[in-house]
């Protein structure tokens, strides 16, 4: 039998979110290159894995620096809350300023002054990392020719030591390492940065473009550098998978709207685990439904999650109070988490990594998204909206949680909703709310367009706002014109009111075959019969928009019965 050769062990850096990218950690041992323009964050980078690998991990570290003094580097790691200083005085984290001539002094020799000086740190302190801040200033010291082999020699002797070798570099160094430095190192990170611009966000990005012997998650992934360092967030497609798939005699199992009627509508209520959304005109309850949904269980139900653009938590609370709707009640017992988020300034994977913390931190089982025209602002403009709206709806769905997302339309302009609705495909079940003006009076509605894997009831209903919430009203009869704009028709009640004076003829036919019948009643209910009728003939010409005058035979024009 073959021997297998073994595993490489991992050094984990401490970075929230690098680790993932690296597939576990760095492999001990291996060259990692952070090179990418200025501000993109690698200096900061690179200091944050030698902190957290002597306060984490205990793991001491070694910062050689060509371009800051130690004071200045304390002061600098103060902002994100480390005391650099501390920890060097204590040889967990030892820094040394030099200048590049010190590195490759002697360097026809096997060793020289600093190396000797490292090597001490590695037996006194047991030193597992370096960074060498940056490589950009060796390169000036070589020639074309002595540039491989001296940079090669510099890292072989770093890793003689036992140490696991981390190198800054600038992105667009002139040097003769230039072009070269990635060819010589086990891994490469390019960090870039781009300014937001008049109050926009900054876009900091990370990219492995190498990674010898293991393997890595590729793409572009977001950087942000907060008060306590660098936090990436990895966006995986990969990673981004549906969730199992149950037997398909499995029976669906349901979560209540909140909204007396709807679940009806449903036939049961969402289904749960699914994507709800909810797309309709401005002012037409969307929000309103949200909070529902977020209330709709027992009690005892897990909490549940409002991710807000627009609104904060009391905000939200002062609002739907004023409705009668008890969100303040449910965010003091704990039953929803609210969690804020200021439209455009925060990558979609920093949304995603929140909300997934707080589902798992508090068992979530419901999730509102509010809105989804507000999330499609966490995109640079050069991304793709449709793919990454995809991406964080089937990574929130791989946690198990049930989702409902609000979209404003601006308009419904055709004869299908759906086609005005930008992320209908991405749902699976899609609720409309509209405005229609029935007799000069303004009504919403609401529709099911979309349930997958049940059936719905595809009824017209009215929609509105009663002392202890939402109500669904009875159905529409004859509205037409709905969806350009025109609608014209009647409700239930409306209807019936037609009706009744038929009912009263009908009776009256069947007591008029009775020859026991009183002459003067006979007359009475004739009389009355002429006035239901008439009743009739009015109220149909009101709703049908019909002058009276040519329906009821009272023009000059109009020919008496023979």
């Amino acid at each position: 039998m073959a021997e297998t050769t073994p595993a490489v062990p991992r050094l984990k850096t401490g970075v929230p979110g690098f680790d993932e990218l690296l597939d576990g950690g760095l492999l001990r041992g291996r060259a990692l290159l952070l090179k990418g323009s200025p501000g993109s964050g690698k200096t900061t980078l690179g200091l944050q894995m030698l902190v957290e690998g002597a306060t984490q991990f205990d793991e001491p570290g070694i910062l050689v620096t060509f371009e800051q003094m130690p004071l200045q580097l304390y002061a600098d790691a103060t902002g994100f809350g480390w005391d650099l200083k501390g920890l060097d005085e204590e040889g967990s984290v030892k820094v040394v300023f030099v200048t590049p001539e010190e590195v490759l002094e002697h360097r026809g020799r096997e060793a020289n002054r600093l190396l000797v000086n490292i090597a001490d740190w590695v037996d006194d302190f047991g030193s597992k990392r370096i960074l060498i801040d940056s490589i950009s200033h060796l390169g000036a010291l070589f020639n074309k020719e002595e540039a491989r082999a001296g940079f090669m020699k510099f890292i072989v002797q770093l890793k003689a030591l036992g140490l696991t070798p981390i190198m800054t570099s600038e992105l667009d160094a002139a040097s003769g390492l230039q072009g070269m430095d990635a060819y010589l190192v086990d891994s490469v990170a390019h960090l870039d940065y781009k300014g937001g611009g008049s109050g926009g966000r900054d876009h900091r990005t990370i990219e492995l473009v190498k990674t010898r012997g293991t393997r890595h998650i590729s793409g572009r992934h977001p950087v942000q550098i907060c008060s306590e360092g660098v936090v990436i967030f990895p966006h995986s497609y990969a990673l981004a998978g549906p969730a199992e798939p149950g037997e398909a005699t499995e029976e669906v199992a349901h979560l209540s709207s909140g909204v007396p009627g709807m679940d009806v509508l449903l036939n049961g209520g969402f289904s749960k685990g699914s994507t709800v959304l909810v797309a309709g005109l401005s002012g037409t309850f969307k929000s309103t439904m949200a909070g529902h949904f977020l209330l709709g269980g027992p009690d005892d139900n897990p909490p549940s999650l409002w991710i807000s653009f627009h609104e904060s938590q009391s905000e939200l609370v002062r609002g739907f109070s004023a409705r009668g709707i008890p969100l303040a009640a449910a965010c003091d017992a704990g039953r929803l988490k609210v969690m804020e988020v200021v439209a455009g300034l925060e990558p979609i994977e920093k949304i995603f990594t929140r909300a997934r913390n707080l589902i798992e931190e508090h068992e979530i089982e419901r999730v509102v998204v509010d809105s989804l025209n507000d999330l499609t602002l966490s995109f640079a403009p050069a991304e793709d909206k449709m793919e990454g709206v995809r991406w964080f709806l089937r990574r929130l769905k791989g946690t198990g949680v049930t989702v409902l997302l609000t979209e404003q339309l601006s308009r419904v302009t055709g004869r299908n909703p759906l086609s005005e609705i930008a992320w209908a495909e991405l749902a699976d079940t899609i609720i409309y709310l509209g405005l229609v003006e029935i007799e000069s009076r303004l009504e919403k509605v609401i529709s099911v367009l979309k349930h997958r894997g049940g059936d719905t009831q595809g009824d017209l209903r009215g929609i509105s706002f009663f002392e202890n919430g939402l109500r669904l009203s009875e159905r529409f009869f004859g509205l037409s014109g709905l969806l350009d704009g025109t609608a014209l028709g009647q409700r239930k009640s409306q209807i019936e009111e037609i009706f009744q004076p038929l009912y009263f003829v009908r009776d009256f036919l069947q007591l008029a075959k009775d020859p026991k019948l009183a002459e003067d009643k006979r007359t009475a209910m004739l009389e009355q019969l002429g006035s239901e009728t008439l009743r009739v003939i009015e109220l149909l010409s009101k709703y049908f928009d019909q002058p009276l005058s040519e329906r009821t035979g009272s023009s000059s024009g109009a020919k008496k019965p023979s």
